[in-house]
Protein backbone atom coordinates (compact mmCIF):
# COMPACT_ATOMS: atom_id res chain seq x y z
CA UNK A 1 0.00 0.00 0.00
CA UNK A 2 1.40 3.16 -0.79
CA UNK A 3 1.16 5.42 1.87
CA UNK A 4 3.21 8.64 0.48
CA UNK A 5 0.88 11.84 1.24
CA UNK A 6 -0.77 13.60 -2.04
CA UNK A 7 1.01 16.65 -1.51
CA UNK A 8 4.36 17.74 1.19
CA UNK A 9 3.93 20.47 2.97
CA UNK A 10 7.22 22.47 2.57
CA UNK A 11 8.15 25.83 5.21
CA UNK A 12 6.14 29.16 3.58
CA UNK A 13 8.06 30.78 0.87
CA UNK A 14 8.84 34.31 2.85
CA UNK A 15 10.71 36.02 -0.10
CA UNK A 16 13.55 35.78 2.48
CA UNK A 17 16.28 33.35 2.05
CA UNK A 18 18.27 31.85 4.79
CA UNK A 19 22.26 32.31 4.35
CA UNK A 20 23.59 29.47 1.63
CA UNK A 21 26.65 27.65 2.21
CA UNK A 22 27.96 27.80 -1.38
CA UNK A 23 28.17 31.06 -3.06
CA UNK A 24 26.25 29.58 -6.34
CA UNK A 25 24.87 26.36 -7.55
CA UNK A 26 25.03 24.81 -10.95
CA UNK A 27 22.24 22.94 -11.71
CA UNK A 28 22.59 19.99 -14.02
CA UNK A 29 20.69 17.17 -15.79
CA UNK A 30 22.26 15.24 -18.46
CA UNK A 31 20.09 13.42 -21.28
CA UNK A 32 22.38 10.94 -22.86
CA UNK A 33 21.59 8.05 -26.18
CA UNK A 34 18.96 5.68 -25.06
CA UNK A 35 17.28 2.69 -26.68
CA UNK A 36 13.77 0.95 -25.45
CA UNK A 37 13.37 -2.04 -24.32
CA UNK A 38 17.19 -2.90 -24.65
CA UNK A 39 19.80 -0.14 -22.94
CA UNK A 40 23.00 1.14 -24.85
CA UNK A 41 26.48 0.34 -23.31
CA UNK A 42 27.69 3.02 -22.64
CA UNK A 43 25.81 5.51 -22.92
CA UNK A 44 26.67 8.95 -24.10
CA UNK A 45 25.78 12.50 -23.11
CA UNK A 46 24.24 14.38 -26.11
CA UNK A 47 22.90 17.40 -24.04
CA UNK A 48 25.00 19.18 -21.65
CA UNK A 49 23.52 22.06 -19.86
CA UNK A 50 24.29 23.52 -16.15
CA UNK A 51 22.56 26.89 -14.69
CA UNK A 52 24.27 28.86 -12.60
CA UNK A 53 22.40 30.23 -9.82
CA UNK A 54 23.13 32.88 -7.42
CA UNK A 55 23.03 31.10 -3.49
CA UNK A 56 21.81 34.54 -2.17
CA UNK A 57 18.52 35.45 -4.51
CA UNK A 58 18.49 31.87 -6.31
CA UNK A 59 18.51 33.43 -9.75
CA UNK A 60 20.03 32.25 -12.68
CA UNK A 61 23.00 34.28 -13.47
CA UNK A 62 24.66 32.60 -16.34
CA UNK A 63 23.55 29.18 -18.18
CA UNK A 64 26.18 27.10 -20.09
CA UNK A 65 23.97 24.63 -22.67
CA UNK A 66 25.51 22.82 -25.61
CA UNK A 67 24.88 19.42 -27.36
CA UNK A 68 27.09 16.54 -27.57
CA UNK A 69 27.64 14.42 -30.67
CA UNK A 70 28.28 10.81 -29.75
CA UNK A 71 31.04 8.87 -30.63
CA UNK A 72 30.53 5.04 -29.44
CA UNK A 73 26.87 4.97 -30.35
CA UNK A 74 26.65 8.29 -33.13
CA UNK A 75 23.50 7.42 -34.87
CA UNK A 76 20.52 8.20 -32.20
CA UNK A 77 17.75 5.70 -31.83
CA UNK A 78 14.36 6.58 -33.07
CA UNK A 79 13.71 6.17 -29.29
CA UNK A 80 16.31 8.07 -28.02
CA UNK A 81 14.47 11.45 -30.75
CA UNK A 82 11.08 10.98 -29.49
CA UNK A 83 11.91 10.65 -25.43
CA UNK A 84 14.55 13.85 -25.49
CA UNK A 85 13.66 15.73 -28.74
CA UNK A 86 17.38 15.93 -29.85
CA UNK A 87 17.48 14.71 -33.41
CA UNK A 88 20.47 13.56 -35.43
CA UNK A 89 20.66 16.69 -37.42
CA UNK A 90 20.89 18.93 -34.24
CA UNK A 91 23.71 16.46 -32.44
CA UNK A 92 26.08 16.09 -35.58
CA UNK A 93 26.31 19.99 -35.85
CA UNK A 94 27.93 20.04 -32.04
CA UNK A 95 31.30 19.20 -31.00
CA UNK A 96 31.96 15.97 -28.87
CA UNK A 97 32.43 15.51 -25.16
CA UNK A 98 35.67 16.08 -25.14
CA UNK A 99 35.44 19.32 -26.57
CA UNK A 100 32.48 20.16 -24.47
CA UNK A 101 34.12 19.52 -21.51
CA UNK A 102 36.90 22.00 -22.57
CA UNK A 103 34.38 24.71 -23.11
CA UNK A 104 32.06 23.70 -20.18
CA UNK A 105 35.77 24.29 -18.17
CA UNK A 106 36.14 27.98 -19.76
CA UNK A 107 32.87 28.53 -19.23
CA UNK A 108 33.71 27.79 -15.49
CA UNK A 109 36.45 30.05 -15.81
CA UNK A 110 34.94 32.94 -17.25
CA UNK A 111 32.30 33.11 -13.95
CA UNK A 112 35.27 32.70 -11.94
CA UNK A 113 33.99 29.96 -10.55
CA UNK A 114 36.97 28.34 -10.31
CA UNK A 115 39.38 30.83 -8.37
CA UNK A 116 39.28 30.13 -4.78
CA UNK A 117 37.51 32.67 -3.20
CA UNK A 118 34.11 31.41 -4.80
CA UNK A 119 32.58 28.20 -3.61
CA UNK A 120 30.15 26.45 -5.43
CA UNK A 121 27.74 23.18 -5.51
CA UNK A 122 26.62 21.22 -8.17
CA UNK A 123 22.51 20.39 -8.33
CA UNK A 124 21.53 16.93 -9.82
CA UNK A 125 18.08 14.94 -9.32
CA UNK A 126 18.91 11.87 -8.45
CA UNK A 127 22.89 10.47 -8.81
CA UNK A 128 22.95 8.97 -11.99
CA UNK A 129 24.36 11.77 -14.13
CA UNK A 130 27.85 12.37 -11.87
CA UNK A 131 27.98 9.09 -10.39
CA UNK A 132 27.08 6.71 -13.69
CA UNK A 133 27.14 8.59 -17.05
CA UNK A 134 30.24 11.46 -16.33
CA UNK A 135 32.37 8.79 -15.16
CA UNK A 136 31.82 6.65 -17.71
CA UNK A 137 32.27 9.09 -20.50
CA UNK A 138 35.39 10.79 -18.83
CA UNK A 139 37.45 7.34 -19.03
CA UNK A 140 39.93 7.62 -21.78
CA UNK A 141 39.99 11.19 -21.95
CA UNK A 142 43.42 12.72 -21.72
CA UNK A 143 41.93 15.57 -19.24
CA UNK A 144 42.60 15.26 -15.50
CA UNK A 145 39.18 14.63 -13.89
CA UNK A 146 37.71 17.67 -12.47
CA UNK A 147 37.26 17.35 -8.56
CA UNK A 148 34.03 19.42 -8.72
CA UNK A 149 32.28 16.41 -10.24
CA UNK A 150 32.84 14.26 -7.66
CA UNK A 151 30.75 15.39 -5.21
CA UNK A 152 27.10 17.17 -5.61
CA UNK A 153 23.71 17.81 -3.96
CA UNK A 154 21.13 15.42 -4.67
CA UNK A 155 17.96 17.28 -4.34
CA UNK A 156 15.90 13.78 -4.10
CA UNK A 157 18.16 13.52 -0.75
CA UNK A 158 17.66 17.23 -0.24
CA UNK A 159 13.47 17.02 -0.96
CA UNK A 160 13.18 13.39 1.95
CA UNK A 161 15.19 15.99 4.62
CA UNK A 162 12.12 18.33 4.46
CA UNK A 163 9.34 16.44 3.69
CA UNK A 164 10.28 12.67 4.90
CA UNK A 165 9.58 11.64 1.34
CA UNK A 166 12.21 10.57 -1.40
CA UNK A 167 10.67 11.12 -4.82
CA UNK A 168 11.35 9.28 -7.92
CA UNK A 169 11.97 11.68 -10.18
CA UNK A 170 11.44 15.58 -10.65
CA UNK A 171 7.66 15.50 -11.41
CA UNK A 172 6.86 13.65 -8.32
CA UNK A 173 8.57 16.58 -6.37
CA UNK A 174 6.57 19.22 -8.49
CA UNK A 175 3.17 17.12 -7.85
CA UNK A 176 3.82 16.70 -3.83
CA UNK A 177 4.39 20.69 -4.49
CA UNK A 178 1.30 20.74 -5.93
CA UNK A 179 3.83 22.53 -9.25
CA UNK A 180 2.42 22.02 -12.94
CA UNK A 181 4.98 20.82 -15.28
CA UNK A 182 5.26 21.79 -18.60
CA UNK A 183 7.03 21.44 -21.54
CA UNK A 184 9.26 18.31 -21.96
CA UNK A 185 10.17 15.65 -19.33
CA UNK A 186 13.70 14.90 -21.09
CA UNK A 187 15.00 18.04 -22.34
CA UNK A 188 18.21 18.81 -19.97
CA UNK A 189 17.55 22.47 -20.32
CA UNK A 190 14.31 22.25 -19.00
CA UNK A 191 14.77 20.43 -16.34
CA UNK A 192 17.41 22.69 -15.12
CA UNK A 193 15.13 25.76 -15.48
CA UNK A 194 12.51 23.29 -13.03
CA UNK A 195 14.59 22.70 -10.21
Amino acid sequence: MNQTPSFVKLPPRSGKFNKQKFDYFLVLDFEATCDSPKTLVPQEVIEFPVLKVSGVSFEIESIFHSYVKPVIHPELTKFCTQLTGITQDVVNEYPVFEEVIEEFQSWLHLENLLCNSTNFAIVTVGNWDLKYLFPVQYKGLRLPYPEYMKRWINLKSSFLELSTVYPRNMITMMKYCQEEHEGRLHSGIGMCSKI
